[in-house]
């Protein structure tokens, strides 16, 4: 085991779900943006870097299929998300803005700001206009909200609501929060509106309260938290609510009729405690509630049975590069990367099986600042793939001195890259996928960089999210979250488009080649697993046969296969891994002998525990020895590289928690 510099927790500043999509656009503390795929397993499908004109997002919404944000900058931000970027900017009115919601209907976004304009944006087709501004009020807008008509804005503030008509620009209602202590002003921090105009909204006291929008009047309230509840959600039939914050208890409140009578009452329902700090997001899909907060875990819980599962704040793939003939890691974190050798594993018996003491420790090389996307890196050189460009390097370690030399520019070094990669062989390239389109293929030669080749493929209609190279450096394999997946081959000094996997309905979490047979592995997030012949081009005996044989535990795996590694001494052998565990697979074995021999047994599978393997029915074999588990790869010889985030490494870099009474202490 060897220590690297902690993974800087980001917490969750907001975020938004896709009912139509099922996807869920989440932002954090840093102004990244990652769209989570909740459609089987939970996956990050794509992410958006920062940059340093959109620092902040204090608001985040979908319209249709279109992606915007406000932020302390005072701009509405569309985002292109098959580009990876900002799309469009506009400035709003009143300075620093705080909150945005959007009517789908009527294409109008409200944005409410630090003076206490509330903005209104027209979204046409092709561009954003600003249409007016209502009346300006005292204070800052701290949330905001659409009646289900488009009709009325229900807009949260300092002691206050106040009920907007969108069409006149006056304020028709303002309701008064009260105050807890007389000098204690009372924020709302947040607010929603049901279809039959009831107003909910949370603040500072710890305070939920229900009002009558029709006549601005308060129908009930409940002393909820003990702290300030900073975020609510409905359920998408609007009988249920659940509400967090400071106090991270997560409340349930659900709507029932009164007997006898055309009216309902909102009641307390359940209480979860699964976060220890503040709790800052929450939504509900699926009846499955996701939340998130200052820890920066996304926590996805339900019943029944009872479940709490939680995803680390890991970057998207790829985070970790291995040069396993130079034994170089690379580590990519949000704002940085880092170079470290690998130590020396020492000498063990051939047939001992299981971790080895480190007799070198590993060491840091390089630190290099940047704001990125991708990188990736040969033995001798590495790539820096920006929201702001490329960059190109070429890395030196003599004498114990690190030492970065910049390569020669290359042409359309400007463009922002998505993907890139190098060529294993003589002939080095390298290989990239800019966000205009296509994929660019530089050669590399006594230290000069040109555009070798432009393959423009209509077979690949979003975002390349997969792009790699096989390690006899003769196929190329480019994929997208549309479950397009082609192959290219060199051939005559140039890549002539070869191959194209069968689509599936399903994404792709992870994509590898073999290093023997060149063989394309493929695993969806729907958990199922594919093995494409590259030279017969058509699907395995051996895939077609996997997915009859498949065992039901397997199909309903809760987190997402993040990398695929195999072990190059056996052709055999595929290697699977995701948050918490190491899949085996074992091609050669018999699966239908396997299956008759393991019917006779109690257990149809048994999961290995503390490290150990046992081999179930499909000739699966499972460690889940991990926390954490961010990137596994085959390094040399008999040696493997796994690199695991430690949770308590998380939770130092945590502010203090919210201290409660708890039996009479705290």
């Amino acid at each position: 085991m060897c220590g690297f510099t902690p993974l800087n927790p980001e917490r969750f500043a907001a975020w938004l779900f896709n009912l139509r999509q099922k996807k869920l656009a989440v932002s954090r503390s840093d102004a990244s943006i990652e769209i989570w795929n909740l459609n089987n397993v939970w996956f990050i499908e794509r992410s958006i870097a920062s940059t340093a004109e959109n620092f902040s997002i204090e608001g985040l919404k979908w319209c249709n299929d279109r992606l915007f944000s406000v932020g302390l900058h005072g701009l509405l931000i569309e985002y292109d998300l098959r580009k990876l970027c900002a799309k469009s900017r506009s400035a709003v009115t009143g300075e620093a803005a705080f909150c945005l919601d959007i009517h789908t209907a009527k294409s109008q976004a409200a944005i409410g700001t630090e003076q206490g304009y509330l903005n209104i944006f027209k979204i046409d087709d092709d561009e954003v206009c600003f249409e007016k501004f209502l009346d300006k009020q005292e204070g800052r807008i701290i949330c905001l909200k659409y009646d289900s008509n488009g009709e009325f804005i229900v807009s949260g503030s300092i002691d206050a609501i106040r009920i907007w008509n969108v069409e006149t620009g006056h304020a028709i209602h303002k309701m008064t929060t009260g105050r807890s202590e007389a000098n204690k002003p009372t924020i709302v921090w947040c607010l929603d509106v049901t279809t039959d105009f009831t107003i909910i909204t949370g603040d500072s006291r710890g305070k939920l309260t229900f009002w009558d929008g029709k006549v601005g009047a308060q129908l009930e309230s409940y002393q909820s938290h003990n702290a300030d509840i900073l975020t609510m959600c409905l359920s998408e039939d609007e009988s249920s609510l659940c509400c967090a914050g400071v106090d991270p208890n997560i409340l349930n409140y659900e709507r029932i009729s009164i007997k006898g009578d055309n009216n309902y009452k909102w009641v307390k329902s359940i209480r979860r405690k699964i976060h220890e700090h503040d709790v800052n997001a929450l939504v509900i899909c699926d009846n499955k509630l996701y939340s998130g907060g200052v820890n920066s875990y996304l926590t996805c819980c339900y019943h029944p049975p009872k479940t709490v599962l939680m995803s680390p704040p890991i970057l998207q793939e790829p985070c970790v590069h291995l040069a396993s003939k130079a034994r170089y890691l690379m580590l990519r974190y949000s704002k940085h990367l880092e170079v470290w050798c690998l130590g020396r594993g020492a000498e063990s018996d051939a047939s001992y099986r299981g971790t080895v003491s480190l007799t070198s420790e590993p060491k840091k090389l390089l630190v290099l600042q940047r704001i990125t996307k991708d990188y990736d890196g040969d033995e001798e050189r590495e790539g820096v793939f920006t929201c702001l460009g490329i960059r190109l390097f070429q890395f030196e370690f003599l004498d114990g001195k690190a030492s970065l030399l910049k390569v020669d520019d290359l042409e359309n070094k400007s463009i922002p890259c998505l993907r890139a990669v190098f060529t294993p062989n003589n002939h080095l390239q390298l290989i990239t996928a800019p966000n205009t389109g296509g994929i660019v293929v530089y050669d590399i030669k006594y230290g000069r960089v040109s555009i070798n080749q432009v393959l423009e493929s209509t077979d690949l209609s979003d975002t390349i999210t997969f792009l790699l190279v096989s390690a006899c450096g003769k196929y190329l394999i480019a994929g997208d979250p549309l479950s397009n997946i082609v192959i290219w081959s060199w051939k005559q000094d140039k890549w002539i488009n070869y191959s194209k996997l069968p689509k599936y309905r399903h994404p792709p979490t992870a994509v590898a080649v073999h290093p023997n047979t060149c063989n394309v592995v493929v695993v969806y997030s729907d958990s199922k697993i594919v093995e494409y012949d590259v030279k017969k081009r058509a699907l395995s005996p051996f895939s077609k046969r996997l997915q009859k044989k498949l065992p039901e535990h397997w199909k309903g795996r809760v987190y997402p296969v993040r990398n695929i590694t195999f072990d190059p001494r056996m052709d055999n052998i595929i290697i699977l891994h995701d948050d918490n565990s190491i899949i085996i697979i074992d091609k050669d074995n018999n699966t239908e002998k396997d299956a008759s021999e393991a019917s006779t047994k109690k257990k149809a599978k048994q999961i290995v525990e503390n490290g150990e393997e046992t081999a179930n029915t499909l000739s699966l074999r499972v460690i889940e020895k991990y926390k954490h588990l961010a990137h596994l790869q085959w390094l040399d010889g008999d040696e493997m590289v796994a690199v695991e985030v430690n949770p308590l490494s998380i939770i130092e870099q945590l502010p203090p928690a919210f201290v409660q009474n708890t039996f009479g202490m705290k």
